[in-house]
């Protein structure tokens, strides 16, 4: 029975502390861990919070280096960053300074790159032969107050959150790779109590309720549909930028961990990632109102190296995804199954009001036998308003809708698959979401209509040359994409005990 106990306790633990990123919660979750697999004669070398053993084989974690503080408001440009009384200004340039196995403390604030450029980086994002470009293996925790004696981070918020920057780059891009061939220590990448906002840099129309073509639902939606790339709607518009830029991509390996942060209004994915050797744990985040999809994680290695790539994506809250366009024609997932990594985890997470799909499981492998050793767990999920809770890939042209209650049934997933229901009525969780959202939401139409005017010069002159007519389409939904008000995004922690994003601790 005591071993009992400490086994149920360690896993309690595991799962609530594991995202934390603070060395206390580390500290108190290994002695219990230890202790636990003492009582039972076992190990927990290697051991994520659901059991894995993924990290490369026979590599030692590297040790611990120095820690930067760094503080916006407090800090300073010449500092050192060594110390809490002597904090940089700069994440970027604390960034620059540190060197493998490093971590950085961050105070509450609004961070935005060198000189307010926009976005901050480890490595350059795209491909690059330059051996400064693999970026580097640290550790970020923000949510520290200035004088960096308390670490909270829904009262301390520390974001990056542009305005009137315009950049074509990553909201934050970090690439951290070793170089080909390479068996020293394990790298760790940690980032760790983050705000990644982009509604105030997204172009969106001006909210008019009146105005059928700005997309607004209701007064109380912030503003119009969001504009993407190139169009030019007949109606005023608010903000700088539309184009194609993550929120936070990476292209990591080793042991990666991204915890206690929101995704809100992500003009493209909350996170694109490419993972090599290792393993990578996203746990206890929040992902609101982004774009294109909320998560997505592609293995980045070598067919033989795909046994050592996992994924474990647990107690996220994952709500309002939108597809790429206005016109609701693709993307839109909650959560994507990729290819290239052998063991992908999805457990006890939130999906809801997805525009297309919560999770997504159409993408095979090289070859039957890759795809045939390929490992796909959905367990223990709430699902609730999302236009298909799984879609699953079809031998024929369109693809297969799976509602929760019968997931069992696709033989994608496994061979864990039970656990995933339609959310319980929870008042707490829902009065957390913002209500005009939400309502615009749940009353989302669409209207589509076609013109064709013979007479127009572009078809006079087409009739002239042989060449096609051309119609016109008009495609007006009455909400795509709208800013979510990211204040009231951290509202939705804890809100659901042991599913979807829990209080930090």
């Amino acid at each position: 029975m005591k071993k009992t106990l400490i086994k149920v306790l360690a896993v309690t633990v595991i799962a609530i502390l594991s995202c934390g990123g603070q060395l206390q919660a580390q500290n108190l979750l290994k002695g219990l861990k230890d202790a636990a697999q003492k009582a039972v004669g076992g190990t927990t070398s290697g051991q994520s919070s659901t059991g894995n053993t993924n990290a490369p084989a026979n590599r030692a974690p590297a040790a611990k280096g120095k820690t930067y503080y760094v503080s916006v408001t407090t800090g300073s440009a010449r500092a050192d960053g060594l110390s809490p009384t002597t904090p940089m200004k700069d994440l970027q340039k604390a960034i620059d300074a540190a060197e493998e196995n490093d971590e950085i403390r961050v105070a509450e604030g609004n961070y935005l790159g060198n000189l307010d450029r926009g976005y901050i980086e480890i490595g350059r994002f795209g491909n690059s032969s330059q051996e400064s470009d693999r970026g580097k293996f640290i550790s970020i925790y923000g949510g520290y107050s200035t004088d960096f004696s308390e670490r909270d981070v829904i009262k301390h918020i520390t974001k990056i959150q542009p305005t009137d920057q315009k950049f074509i780059a990553p909201l934050f891009n970090w690439n951290a790779r070793r170089p080909y061939g390479y068996n020293g220590p394990v790298g760790t990448v940690v980032i760790d109590g983050f705000v990644f906002d982009l509604g105030e840099n997204n172009r969106y129309c001006v909210a008019n309720v009146d105005l059928e073509i700005t997309g607004t639902p209701n007064t109380g939606v912030l503003t119009g549909r969001f504009v993407e790339p190139d169009a030019s709607p007949n109606c005023p518009i608010v903000g700088t930028s539309s184009g194609d830029e993550y929120a936070l991509h990476m292209d990591v390996e080793g042991n990666v961990r991204i915890s206690n942060c929101i995704f809100v209004n992500c003009r493209d994915y909350g996170i694109q990632a490419l993972m090599g050797k290792g393993h990578m744990e996203i746990c206890n985040n929040i992902f609101i109102a982004c774009r294109y999809a909320a998560c997505q994680v592609k293995g980045n290695v070598k067919d033989a190296d795909i046994p050592e790539v996992s994924l474990d994506f647990h107690h996220n809250t994952v709500l309002f995804t939108w597809t790429r366009t206005k016109a609701f024609e693709d993307m839109g997932q909650g959560f994507r199954f990729m290819n290239g990594i052998r063991t992908i985890d999805v457990h006890n997470n939130i999906f809801g009001c997805n525009s297309n799909c919560a999770v997504e499981r159409v993408f095979y492998e090289s070859n039957k036998a890759m795809e045939a050793a390929k490992i796909s767990n959905l367990y223990d999920n709430y699902f609730f308003a999302n236009k298909r809770d799984l879609e699953l890939a079809s031998s024929g042209a369109a693809t297969i809708s799976v509602p929760a209650s019968r997931i069992d049934e696709a033989e994608q997933i496994g061979p864990k698959y039970e656990g995933n229901v339609e959310m319980p009525e929870n008042e707490a969780f829902i009065n957390a979401i913002d209500k005009p959202y939400l309502e615009g939401f749940m009353s989302l139409s669409m209207i589509q209509s076609q013109s064709y005017n013979p007479n127009s010069a572009a078809n006079q002159v087409n009739r002239i040359f042989g060449l096609n007519q051309q119609g016109t389409e008009i495609v007006r939904p009455s909400m795509y994409c709208n800013k979510y008000p990211w204040e009231k995004a951290k509202d939705l922690f804890g809100k659901v005990a042991n599913y979807g994003a829990q209080m930090p601790k």
